[in-house]
């Protein structure tokens, strides 16, 4: 009993974290973002915040989960992916503060070492996995991008391109 507990009070206190992280990256950038800001808005001591992310990276990363997860998974799921076009969609002013430079490239960092152990399972080792998990990161954004733009693309093909990309990262002799 007391485990669940503490688990429901960690869940609570990574929301919290990250909710404040949030608001404040939507607020005032990333770059202006403390730890300390962060521990304030969340109502948590600065130790307790640390415990549970070290870096400003590991709260980025904690807050795009869902999405990355969705762009990363091997193979793509065509319904997942409609559902994050769909929620792109609907907090199109968030997403397009996350599909600046230099916020994107870190974004796709995380992105990339998400994909990468997937291409390691198919065989690609190396730099090459190294170039091909961040090509296929960095493609999937700026199709996102252009799609936000107004690219004219319906969101079912925007899915079949993110998934295509996505096993052309994993093929020999395709591309990325």
């Amino acid at each position: 009993m007391e485990e669940v507990v503490q688990d429901r009070r960690r869940q609570r206190t990574r929301k919290a974290a990250v909710g404040a992280f949030i608001e404040l990256l939507m607020a005032e950038g990333y770059d202006a973002v403390a730890m300390t800001a962060v521990a304030e808005r969340a109502d948590l001591g600065r130790s307790t915040l640390y415990e549970h992310f070290r870096t400003k990276d590991d709260l980025l990363a904690a807050s795009m989960d869902w999405p990355l997860r969705v762009l990363a998974a091997d193979p793509p799921d065509p319904a997942a992916l409609l559902a994050l076009i769909e929620h792109v969609r609907e907090r199109s002013g968030a997403v397009r503060v996350l599909l600046e430079q230099p916020l994107r490239s870190r974004i796709a960092r995380l992105l990339a070492a998400r994909i990468l152990p997937g291409l390691r399972a198919r065989g690609v080792v190396g730099p090459r996995a190294d170039v091909r998990a961040l090509a296929c990161a960095e493609g999937q954004f700026a199709a996102l991008a252009l799609w936000m733009q107004g690219g004219g693309v319906p969101a079912p093909v925007l899915a079949e391109e993110l998934a295509r990309l996505s096993a052309a990262a994993a093929t020999p002799g395709r591309c990325p």
